[in-house]
């Protein structure tokens, strides 16, 4: 019996230190990240869509365009796991368009491919019907659905250069 509340005891612990990386955000996340997205200067729209996806990202320079949409139509608004998967995806996309690149180094693709294969198959088989040129770009966003909501907020900061000022104006907009 003491073996078994070891074991236990033990498991809780381990598990207890492992990243829960498929973890989604709470709404409190979702609101934080939102806001930072939009600090950025996104706007963050809620709409029916066409298609099949949750959400998308559209950034148009010389439209002015900046916007994620929400599709409120196929995505469960009262779902946060479902909520947080979408902004999460969408935001990498707004990082790497303050990056006008990539926002991790190449090196790490192999282990962004990785973890999706082995946390995230359907995503590995949704990457399959990417072209080559939209592949690593799509593959980033579907990670960082996977990480912790912090790991999340800290990508959009870095990569946008969002400061508390920033924050603090938009605040007041």
């Amino acid at each position: 019996m003491n073996r078994m509340r070891y074991l236990i005891a033990l498991t809780t612990a381990v598990l207890a230190l492992l990243p829960l990386s498929a973890m989604a955000g709470s709404w409190k996340d979702i609101n934080q990240l939102s806001e930072l997205v939009q600090a950025t200067g996104t706007e963050i729209v809620q709409s029916d869509c066409e298609g099949s996806f949750f959400g998308y990202y559209v950034y148009n320079h010389g439209r002015k365009i900046d916007r994620i949409t929400l599709c409120t139509n196929k995505l469960n608004m009262k779902d946060n796991n479902a909520v947080w998967e979408t902004l999460a995806h969408e935001s990498t996309h707004v990082a790497q368009s303050c990056l006008h690149g990539y926002v991790f180094k190449a090196e790490y693709s192999p282990r962004i491919f990785r973890t999706i294969r082995a946390e995230a198959p359907h995503y590995a088989k949704i990457l399959e019907s990417y072209a080559s040129d939209d592949r690593l770009t799509e593959a980033e966003a579907f990670y960082m659905e996977l990480r912790p909501p912090i790991e999340v907020k800290r990508m959009i900061i870095d990569a946008c250069g969002i400061t508390s000022e920033r924050i603090a104006s938009f605040r007041k907009d």
